[in-house]
C-alpha cells in the first residue's frame, strides 16, 4: 500500500478506523470523514495522527487521493462518492477492499452470527504473544483489544480478518481457511429466515481455498450441520472441530477450579480470563485458529518464543504454549468493557446487540460481579431487528435488575422507527415478560432522560451497562458526574 493515498469515507465505524489504522501501518497516506458525533474511535484515530473531516463534502476530496473506501452503510448516491466516481478514482466498500486485501496472501477469516470480534481478537492477541511479535501477519476486525490502540501489523504472509455475512459481504473474499462460532438467524433486513442465513455459509465453504481449512464450533448445532455438509461436498477441506461436545483433541474439559483443559491436553489446566460458556467457546476456539494458522504455513518455522518445540510432539506443544496465553488477553473493546468505577457503581459499555448476545454478556457480568445488581441501558439497532426478534429481547433483557430503553439508534443503515417506534413495542414486551417482579423498566425518550433516570436510580454495588449498537457509550460519564451532582 506504500505511496497510496487513501480517503476513507464514513472513518469512525469500527472497522473503517482499524482499517485506516492498519493502512498507515502499511505505509499508505490515510485521511477520511465522517457526521461530527464524538465515537469510540474518534481516539484511536487522533492518537494515530489521521485527519477527520467533518460531513461528506465532495470538496473534501483532494486531487492526491488515489483510492476512496466508504462504510457500506454509506450508498454510491452519497454527493462525495459521486465526486470520487466521476474523478475516476478507484472506488471501494469496505466489504469490497477487504476481498481485495483478501487475495494479496493466504487469509484467515472468522464467521458466525456472534463471537466473530472476540474470537479473532483473541487469535490475534495469542500469535502476536506467543512469537513476541515475530509470526509475519496482520490482522483486521470490528473493534480493538484493550490498551492496543494501533492496529495489529506484523508483516503480510498472511492476514486474519473478520468476516461477517451480512448482505453477503463474505462470499467476496478469498480464504483459505474460516472458523465459524456460530449460525444463528439475524439481519433480518437482508435474510428472509434462517434457511437464507444457512445458505449463505454453505457457499462460503463452496468458496473456500481448495486444500483449505474448515473450522466450527460442535456445540452449535447449525455449525455442525455446516461441517456435515463441508464433508458432503469439500472432501479436499481439513476439517476441525471445538467445544465442550467436540470428539477428537480440541474437546473443552471444565476443571473443578474453574480451569480448562483439553482432550488433548488432558493434564494440563488452563485459566481463562472469562466465564460465559459462550466467550469460553470464542476463546478455545481462537487457540485452534491460530494453531491451524501456524502449521498452515508452507514451510512452519512456528515463530514461537520457544525453539525447543520442535519435536515430534509439536501439536500438543505448540497447543499448550498458545493456550498459556489466553490469561494474558485483555479483552475488547466495547465486550464487557469496564469503563470507570465512582460512588460504588461499576460503568460498563458492551456492544451486544443481539438477543443471544445480550444473554451471554449479562452471564459475563454475573459471573464477574456475583454480588452487583445489573442497570442495563439498552440502545436497540435497526427496526428491523427489534421486531423480527421482539418476545426474544424482551426475555433477554428481563434477565437485568433494572432497565431504560432508548431509542432506536437512527445509523446510517436508515433502518429506524420512523413509521412505528420500536421501542415503545420493546418496552411494552419487557413489560410483559417482567410481570410482577417489580423490576424497574422505563423509556428514555433523549440521552439527558437516560442519564437523569441512571443516576436517580443507581446506588451502590450496581452495574451501569451501556449496551447495543447505538453510540450511547459516552452516557457513563454524564451519569457519573449526575450522581455527584445528588450528593
Amino acid at each position: 500500500m506504500r505511496e497510496e493515498s487513501c480517503y476513507l469515507v464514513g472513518i469512525k465505524g469500527t472497522g473503517m478506523a482499524n482499517l485506516a489504522l492498519l493502512l498507515m501501518r502499511m505505509g499508505a497516506s490515510v485521511r477520511g470523514c465522517d457526521v461530527q458525533e464524538t465515537f469510540l474511535t474518534d481516539l484511536s484515530l487522533h492518537r494515530g495522527g489521521i485527519v477527520v473531516d467533518t460531513g461528506f463534502d465532495p470538496a473534501h476530496l483532494s486531487g492526491s487521493a488515489t483510492m476512496v473506501i466508504h462504510s457500506s452503510a454509506y450508498h454510491r448516491d452519497l454527493p462525495i462518492l459521486q465526486a470520487a466516481e466521476a474523478n475516476r478514482i478507484p472506488l471501494y466498500s469496505y466489504p469490497e477492499f477487504l476481498a481485495l486485501l483478501s487475495t494479496k496472501q493466504d487469509s484467515y477469516a472468522v464467521a458466525g452470527t456472534h463471537g466473530k470480534t472476540t474470537t479473532t481478537s483473541v487469535a490475534a492477541h495469542i500469535l502476536k504473544e506467543a512469537s513476541e511479535g515475530d509470526f509475519p501477519f496482520y490482522a483486521l476486525y470490528g473493534s480493538s483489544a484493550l490498551n492496543q490502540e494501533d492496529a495489529l501489523y506484523q508483516g503480510s504472509e498472511c492476514a486474519l480478518f473478520e468476516a461477517c455475512e451480512y448482505q453477503d459481504h463474505f462470499l467476496s473474499y478469498h480464504l483459505r481457511g474460516v472458523l465459524v462460532t456460530c449460525i444463528e438467524y439475524d439481519h433480518p433486513d437482508y435474510f428472509a429466515d434462517l434457511d437464507a442465513v444457512k445458505a449463505s455459509f454453505r457457499r462460503l465453504v463452496d468458496k473456500l481455498e481448495k486444500g483449505g481449512m474448515l473450522i466450527v464450533c460442535s456445540d452449535d448445532r447449525e455449525a455442525r450441520e455446516l461441517l456435515s455438509y463441508a464433508r458432503r461436498t469439500r472432501s479436499d477441506l481439513t476439517l476441525l472441530e471445538y467445544g465442550f461436545t467436540a470428539p477428537g483433541p480440541f474437546r473443552i474439559l471444565e476443571n473443578p477450579d474453574s480451569t480448562f483443559s483439553l482432550s488433548l491436553l488432558p493434564d494440563q489446566s488452563f485459566a481463562l480470563s472469562v466465564h460465559a460458556k459462550a466467550l469460553v467457546l470464542d476463546h478455545i476456539g481462537a487457540v485452534v485458529l491460530a494453531l491451524s494458522v501456524l502449521l498452515d504455513r508452507p514451510k512452519p518455522r512456528l515463530y514461537l518464543q520457544d525453539k525447543g518445540l520442535l519435536s515430534d510432539e509439536v501439536l500438543p506443544s505448540v497447543t499448550s504454549l498458545l493456550m498459556s496465553q489466553l490469561a494474558s488477553f485483555p479483552g475488547c473493546r466495547a465486550r464487557t468493557e469496564v469503563l470507570a468505577e465512582e460512588g460504588g457503581v461499576v460503568y460498563v459499555d458492551d456492544y451486544a446487540h443481539h438477543p443471544s448476545e445480550i444473554l451471554t454478556s449479562l452471564e459475563e457480568l454475573r459471573s464477574a460481579y456475583p454480588h452487583s445488581k445489573q442497570l442495563v441501558l439498552f440502545c436497540p439497532h435497526t427496526a428491523s431487528r427489534t421486531k423480527a426478534f421482539l418476545s426474544s429481547f424482551a426475555s433477554a433483557l428481563a434477565q437485568a435488575d433494572a432497565l431504560i430503553i432508548q431509542s432506536t439508534y437512527a445509523s446510517a443503515r436508515q433502518d429506524s422507527c420512523a413509521v412505528e417506534d420500536t421501542s415503545a413495542l420493546l418496552l411494552e414486551a419487557v413489560q410483559e415478560a417482567i410481570g410482577t417482579s417489580g423490576k424497574p423498566v422505563a423509556y428514555a425518550k433523549d440521552d439527558q432522560a437516560c442519564v437523569e433516570l441512571a443516576g436517580l436510580w443507581l446506588q451502590e454495588r450496581w452495574l451501569c451497562i451501556t449496551m447495543g449498537a447505538g453510540n450511547n457509550r459516552p452516557l457513563g460519564p454524564h451519569i457519573a458526574a449526575f450522581r455527584r451532582s445528588l450528593s
